[in-house]
């Protein structure tokens, strides 16, 4: 028997002789088997009580220190960040600026989207085509559902991009590879010619022209499909619904009926709204928001430096392209062709790139910074033909130019600007916003791959290796195999044509900066300028 026990039986007995007496306890040790097994039975209930008392503290502590193994998996359900302002609208199908596309990306999905900058199917099961890569076919999910519980039909489908087809806000210009689409844009054949046709879970779309990279085309923002209620409310297909939206937030809770809702760790998404691009930054370093950058916040240009400096910084290299493109191309300094040449020459991309982007972004296509002789040469250029009262007149905030969407890319927009200035030394009327009354001279642009406009810039892009074009255009930009001597002399030949004949001045490749928690995993912005917030989670 343990010394414990010895101890419990000799405080019981001395317990029982002091309550009953010395006579009844002399009584009953003439029963001294009752009496043991009494004792005993007492002591093991005392011994048991002080045990699992013992056993539950060490369970609380444990589930204090570590938590159940479903809580060590996922600490936070919520993520908090920054917007710089409130969308103009949450519809996939208008036109987007970088922001509100990074929101328009968690409430809707389309067919397929990127993921580590390879095609994945998303709402679609099955893409397939003929031979000839004309008439393709989109077998959808079986398990899709809008936010509403209902299901999505092909029918949704093709009544959406119909729809998309006629909006005014819309760039439907982009999807007039299918057939007849143009000619039911301008209302010349009704909906039923249109190369878009719908069948149980099946889409067949019909193009104009051969497309073997429609897949990668389908991951464009309107060919998520939209639907609206009886009282006009929209429903959302992604991973997260609009929950509410004021001067100041914007939430987003998990769609419990998406499809992979079981894998979307992140259930409330709360963003803030800070116009200030500063403020913005101290948020996040005061804790406020978990997370600063692009797609949804481009980091202000004072406190880039440090932000690469900080262990907390990632970058991602972006298929998107920063340009100036020349609007105004009757006014004297763009209108020919040797002129806009003069303009190339004298940006300075590396600058942009190294100082002011200061992201890892590079010149695009790869030049160096202007030596002062190719200045002087550009500068004569640029004055050939003009008179005196000619560049006189140029000084009176004549020559507009509009900037992006942020600080940082009006700041780019600035340096062009310098560089022109120090030529000519003329005055540039710098805007965010285009003036209605004064034609726009010039513009600072950003796009991404991929895009099948006939006119866009970025026909000569692609993702190589991971995105397809055309087999021209494909073999003009990105010949198979290495560069030889001849063919790289070629490609830089096929760049120098942008300014002259499509009047677009190339500057920088661009990189998407970050600041993020370190036990928030998951982040990643692709190519393409896409990050889900449905592929996060706290470690």
């Amino acid at each position: 028997m343990s010394r414990l026990m010895m101890r419990i039986i000799r405080a019981l007995r001395s317990f029982y002789i002091t309550k009953q007496g010395k006579t009844r306890a002399a009584a009953s040790y003439r029963q001294p088997a009752i009496m043991l097994a009494a004792l005993l039975f007492m002591a093991s209930t005392i011994l048991s009580a002080c045990q699992k008392n013992k056993l539950n503290s060490i369970e609380e502590q444990l589930g204090k220190d570590t938590g159940t193994i479903e809580q060590q998996k996922v600490k936070r359900r919520d993520l908090n960040l920054a917007i710089a302002a409130l969308p103009r609208h949450q519809r996939p199908e208008f036109a987007q600026t970088l922001t509100e596309k990074a929101l328009i990306d968690q409430l809707y999905e389309g067919p397929v989207t990127f993921h580590n900058n390879r095609i994945r199917l998303q709402q679609a099961e099955k893409i397939t085509s003929n031979a000839a890569k004309t008439v393709w076919t989109i077998k959808l999910r079986p398990d899709l559902r809008w936010s509403d519980g209902s299901r999505i039909t092909a029918e949704d489908y093709r009544q959406s991009w119909l729809r998309y087809l006629t909006e005014p806000e819309a760039e439907a210009y982009r999807a007039w590879i299918i057939l007849n689409a143009e000619a039911f844009t301008q209302g010349k054949v009704t909906a039923e010619k249109v190369g878009i046709k719908a069948q149980d879970d099946t889409l067949t779309l019909t193009l104009q022209r051969p497309l073997p990279n429609l897949p990668a085309w389908l991951t464009q923002s309107f060919f998520c499909p939209s639907k609206f209620t009886a009282d006009g409310k929209a429903l959302y297909n992604g991973a997260y619904q609009l929950s509410s939206v004021s001067e100041k937030d914007i939430k987003l809770q998990a769609n419990r009926f998406y499809w992979d809702e079981v894998n979307v760790w992140l259930k409330d998404i709360n963003i803030k709204v800070i116009p200030d691009e500063i403020q913005a930054y101290e948020a996040y370093h005061t804790g406020i928001i978990d997370f600063i950058g692009e797609p949804f916040y481009a980091i202000a240009k004072d406190r880039r430096a440090a932000a690469v400096s900080s262990a907390e910084h990632l970058t991602f290299p972006l298929a998107r392209l920063g340009y100036i493109k020349l609007e105004n191309l009757k006014h004297p300094l763009f209108a020919a062709a040797e002129k806009r040449q003069a303009l190339y020459t004298l940006l300075d991309a590396p600058f942009q790139a190294r100082v002011i982007l200061q992201d890892g972004s590079a010149a695009w296509p790869q030049r160096l910074t202007p030596d002062q002789a190719m200045r002087q040469q550009a500068t004569e250029t640029l004055k050939k033909g003009l008179s005196a009262a000619d560049l006189e007149s140029l000084t009176d905030n004549s020559t507009v130019g509009v900037g992006g969407q942020t600080i940082l890319e009006n700041r780019l927009l600035v340096s062009v600007s310098k560089d022109w200035l120090n030529a000519l030394r003329i005055r540039f009327h710098l805007l965010r916003v285009a003036p209605p009354d004064k034609p726009v001279d010039f513009r600072y642009c950003t796009e991404q791959a991929p895009t099948d406009s006939p006119d866009s810039l970025l026909q000569l892009w692609s993702l190589r290796h991971m995105l397809q074009l055309d087999k021209k255009t494909e073999q003009a930009v990105w010949p198979t195999g290495e560069l030889s001597d001849a063919e790289e002399v070629e490609l830089q030949q096929l760049w120098q044509k942008l300014p002259t004949e499509l009047a677009l001045l190339p500057l920088t490749t661009r990189f998407a900066l970050i600041m993020t928690r370190p036990n928030l995993v998951g982040v990643n912005v692709d190519k393409t300028g896409r990050m889900l917030l449905s592929d996060l989670q706290w470690r």
